[in-house]
């Protein structure tokens, strides 16, 4: 009985100094990898939340967004997927007017410490207009940068998109780029800004505008006094418009494959992003492939394809059919001028100009004299003569049905949309003759391009919607992952109070990062409101059973 007293004894001796000596151990390795002071604001992990605006009408509710200093310490070559969860929630706020900045982005910019908010051409769009906020925050001697360009409701700036130019960068991006880099220069001239680090986000057409923003960071470091190491640029679901092909470390292309805006412009007029890619998404998804049926004159099901194939099939068939020498000759300037009067309307004017072409377009198909057209289509596409026709036949509709209901649009804009259907009709003309001869693997498959697209618009551009991407994100971001329910101690979140968790703790007040976020009242098991190194050694007392806390290790009232 004594010899078995006497074990137990020394058993608990024997864990006790164990878990002491384990404890030097890893007040030792925090010493020595952390020898700099504490500076625990920098080290703190901020909650907030934020609200957007959808394309389709879906409230996703308040969002959930984690920030920290320790972001930005780190070269701006590596992924963050914190960093990058967090860039994504402000882009998605730097949208509309600067007018409510404390429901969008300044809320978020101002709770996360950024100071000195300055907003441009954020209150209207125009064809050369760019949304611009810019913000700083002073972090260990440098001023970090926020540059966020408007994410959506891009409105007149959206018909601007349409202007590539013959050669070169993409003129639309190129042109917006121009006017962010004004502004930058500007305010760092302004705040007498000599160290500083970018944190660039965009996203769709903005995404392709810091993309070549980013470009412009690492060409001239000294001029925007940065290093390549200070530059953080996250682009989301990006347009590609730099006509280099150089790929900058620091500029993250995040892309779904599923998303067809990723591929606008084509790679085969030799575009590109000007930085590495970043892909999310589940590349196995499939959608439906449609073709003509022959027999009845309506589309039919041919089996299904994977997302990402079709895009790129389709993609390539459009860039291959129409160059960029035709799109910029014959193309962009009518589209442009279309999307310009439509941009330029309010929401029930666009409504009855969507109302109205639905109308013409109904009565059109309704004409016999389509099939004599078709004919002649399909025996001379190219001919002028078949564009003739057919410009002659849409613009009767268009005439029949503005007598009937009234023109959507001023007499100038419709004798301007009028004019634009020539030179749209004379080019995709040749591009429905060649997809209605197009084969699928070895079977031909007559508008299998063509009715794919359209009959999968939904399945198509659901990947580009803002709450879409940053569920995605957040699938891939630790700071989203379910964790056991709280429990003072288990700063872990495996459900128990170990050595481990008291580590966690010295590495946090160490200004050391770690893999997760984590509440406060978690830490201070000491309960006296702060976290500090007193409560990794209140851990580290209570595994040696030196104290007693029946509060440790269980859930938080």
């Amino acid at each position: 009985m004594m010899a078995e007293m006497l074990g137990g004894v020394n058993m608990r001796m024997f864990k006790k100094a164990l878990a002491l000596f384990l404890s030097t151990v890893m007040l030792m390795s925090v010493c020595i990898a952390a020898p700099v002071s504490i500076n625990a604001e920098s080290a703190t992990l901020i909650k907030g939340t934020f609200t957007i605006d959808t394309f389709d009408g879906y409230d996703p509710g308040e969002l959930d967004y984690y920030y920290s200093d320790r972001y930005f310490r780190a070269s701006g070559k590596e992924t963050d997927p914190h960093l990058r969860t967090m860039s994504a929630a402000l882009v998605f706020t730097s949208q509309g007017t600067s007018k409510t900045p404390d429901k969008t982005f300044g809320k978020i910019l101002r709770n996360i410490g950024f100071t000195d908010i300055r907003t441009y051409d954020m209150d209207h769009t125009a064809m050369d207009s760019m949304g611009v906020i810019l913000a700083r925050k002073r972090i260990n001697g440098k001023d970090v940068i926020a540059v966020a360009l408007r994410g959506d409701e891009y409105e007149l700036e959206m018909a601007a998109n349409l202007i590539a130019g013959a050669e070169g960068d993409i003129k639309a991006f190129a042109d917006a780029e121009a006017l962010v880099e004004s502004r930058v220069r500007a305010y760092i001239s302004e705040y007498n800004i000599t160290k500083a680090k970018y944190w660039v986000v965009g996203y769709s057409r903005s995404g392709a505008v810091a993309n070549l923003f980013g470009r412009a960071l690492n060409r001239d470091l000294s001029g925007f006094r940065t290093t390549a190491d200070d530059i953080y640029v996250y682009a989301f679901e990006a347009a590609v418009g730099s006509a280099e092909n150089v790929a900058y470390e620091n500029i993250h292309n995040i892309i779904d494959l599923r998303d067809t805006v990723t591929y606008v412009y084509p790679a085969l007029w030799s575009l590109y992003g000007c930085g590495v890619p970043d892909y999310i998404g589940d590349t196995d998804e499939t959608i439906t492939l449609k073709s003509l049926s022959l027999d009845d004159d309506h589309s039919q099901d041919i089996g299904e394809i994977r997302t990402v194939d079709f895009i790129n099939d389709f993609v390539d068939f459009l860039a291959t059919n129409i160059s960029r020498k035709t799109y910029s000759e014959k193309l962009e300037t009518p589209v442009s001028q279309i999307a310009e009067i439509f941009f330029s309307l309010n929401n029930k004017q666009r409504s009855a100009f969507i109302e109205y072409f639905s109308q013409v377009f109904s009565e059109l198909m309704e004409d016999d004299r389509l099939v004599a057209l078709f004919l002649r289509i399909v025996i001379d596409p190219y001919s002028e003569k078949s564009a003739e026709k057919v410009t002659d036949l849409i613009i009767k509709y268009m005439d029949k049905v503005a007598e009937k209901s009234g023109k959507p649009v001023s007499d100038d804009d419709y004798d301007t949309i009028k004019a634009a259907v020539s030179p749209i009709v004379s080019v995709f003309l040749p591009f429905a003759y060649e997809d209605f001869f197009a084969s699928y693997g070895s079977s031909s498959a007559p508008l299998y391009h063509i009715l794919t697209f359209t009959g999968n618009l939904n399945s198509l551009f659901k990947h580009h919607f803002n709450y879409n991407i940053f569920y995605e994100l957040t699938a891939l971001d630790s700071y989203y992952q379910e964790r056991i329910d709280n429990i003072l101690g288990d700063v872990d979140g495996d459900g128990f109070v170990t050595v481990a968790d008291a580590a966690y703790i010295q590495r946090m007040t160490a200004d050391m990062d770690i893999p997760f976020y984590v509440e406060k009242d978690i830490c201070d098991v000491d309960g006296d409101g702060e976290v500090t190194l007193l409560d990794a050694t209140y851990i580290q007392s209570w595994l040696a059973e030196i104290i007693y806390d029946n509060r440790i290790g269980k859930p938080i009232s």
